[in-house]
């Protein structure tokens, strides 16, 4: 057990989290196995943290939105996946840090399943459709597609030909527009999701904002402002008592200035 864990916090943070998913994914199998084994029923553990359209669901299961991203249909759902995580994270993405790598990821899972839920709240076709979805695609598209973006000229060699990264990722992103009336349309919706979040990312790499930080930092401009409104009060209640007492040319300039621009926004 002790050199599992050493094995898992020695490698990179994309093995780490492919690791995950395929703990994850074999977690359910094995649990199912012994159950069937001693004569027990089979529980599905996945209906705890696979996505939900429904805002109610939503709102009473909210580690949903990420939580669906580790769990998997079956064998080649998840390998192919954990491929493509491979792939470009090994060749293109050793340049980002873990606090960047985390984000593309798992900002990317949360675009893919906020997409999933509109779509299926907006557009009729989807009307009394409940299915859930799982699958860490919409976090992989948000990998690949930053990287197609970061380095949409450079060439990589499939068999015959070279290809830019910039036409894999435009592939990849029409592949899934085409396929959604077809196949998958809840999977597909959410690689759109997880491609939308990549671009923004790369277009954004030096000037990214998180979600979060966004939030916090307009939350501190508006205490910030709320603080300078009580001051500025304070300072006009002092000045009109201070005219009370001694009358108006007592003011100085400066709280002349004061009175006069507050009347002005009152």
């Amino acid at each position: 057990m002790e050199l599992g864990y050493k094995y898992f916090i020695n490698q990179s943070i994309f093995k780490k989290i492919i690791i995950l998913n395929i703990i994850i994914f074999l977690l359910p199998l094995v649990s199912n196995t012994f159950l069937f084994l001693f004569n027990f029923n089979q529980i599905s553990l996945i209906k705890y943290f696979d996505l939900h359209p429904e805002f109610t669901k939503v709102l009473m299961s909210p580690w949903t939105l990420v939580s669906y991203s580790f769990f998997h249909v079956d064998f080649f759902h998840i390998f192919w996946n954990m491929f493509i995580l491979y792939v470009v994270s090994d060749y293109f993405l050793s340049f980002l840090n873990n606090k960047q790598f985390l984000e593309i990821y798992f900002y990317g899972a949360l675009a893919g399943g906020l997409f999933f839920i509109f779509f299926y709240n907006v557009f009729p076709v989807f009307e009394n459709s409940f299915t859930p979805l799982i699958g860490s695609s919409a976090a992989v598209y948000s990998l690949l597609i930053f990287a197609c973006s970061y380095y949409p000229n450079t060439s990589v060699s499939l068999i015959f030909f070279n290809v830019k990264l910039k036409h894999i990722g435009l592939f990849y992103v029409l592949m899934s527009v085409i396929q959604i009336p077809f196949n998958n349309a809840g999977g597909n919706i959410a690689h759109l999701g997880g491609a939308i979040y990549g671009l923004y990312y790369s277009n954004n790499f030096n000037s990214f904002k998180s979600p979060y930080n966004i939030i916090t930092d307009y939350l501190d401009k508006f205490s910030f402002k709320s603080s300078n409104k009580k001051n500025d009060q304070k300072t006009i209640d002092e000045i009109l008592d201070k005219i009370s007492k001694s009358g108006y040319e007592s003011l100085t300039k400066h709280e002349k200035d004061l009175l006069f621009k507050n009347s002005d926004k009152s």
